[in-house]
């Protein structure tokens, strides 16, 4: 599936067929890797930057053994406007070394320039939030139900929008980062135009 045209409204809807419920793959959130997401959304200098950040960020969880998961990207940076920031749910596998509550807790304090929100944010560009996928069923549910309303319609008008799924196994990371040294076309935007 491929990341669908923005609506009138300048968001992306919620499904991409006649009906919402005529192919899970038609829906919202939708799967896609993070070259078509450079593609799609690397249209100014600031996205390249809220983009080059959230590829580092990818980058810096896979350091410390963060390589299984996925995230949603949602947020203004998924609309037809210019965004300030990026707002990611990361849905991680926690690495096999990390057993414990302790080694959890471990992981998180010594890494709190990948896990803490107003770090992320400050380094990455990035309002990023983080669910275990070793979590209790009971948990996963209600976070992913917590940030599936949160993020799926707009705040100031309610608006039923889309989100975007990236996997973050996949290694296409270094194929979108060379989509953001693409230079830009020299055209001038009207107001509104990304």
């Amino acid at each position: 599936m491929s990341i669908p045209l923005f609506t009138i409204d300048g968001i992306l809807p919620p499904f991409a067929g006649a009906d919402p419920g005529d192919s899970p793959s038609l829906m919202s959130p939708f799967a896609v890797d993070s070259i078509e997401v450079a593609l799609r959304f690397g249209t100014t200098d600031r996205r390249r930057q809220i983009l080059n950040g959230w590829l580092d960020h990818r980058a810096a969880l896979r350091e410390i053994g963060i390589v299984e998961g996925f995230q949603w990207l949602d947020g203004s940076f998924l609309e037809e406007k210019e965004p300030n920031d990026l707002d990611v749910v990361c849905f991680i596998r926690l690495p096999r070394s990390v057993r414990t509550e302790e080694e959890q807790f471990a992981l998180w304090n010594n890494n709190l320039a990948h896990f803490d929100r107003s770090a992320v944010r400050a380094t990455y560009s990035l309002d990023c939030f983080f669910i275990p996928l070793d979590s209790s069923p009971e948990d996963l549910i209600s976070l992913s139900r917590y940030f599936l309303q949160l993020f799926s319609h707009q705040r100031q008008t309610f608006l039923w929008k889309g989100m975007i799924q990236v996997p973050l196994e996949v290694a296409d990371d270094a194929l979108a980062r060379e989509q953001l040294l693409v230079p830009l076309p020299n055209v001038e935007l009207g107001e509104g135009q990304i």
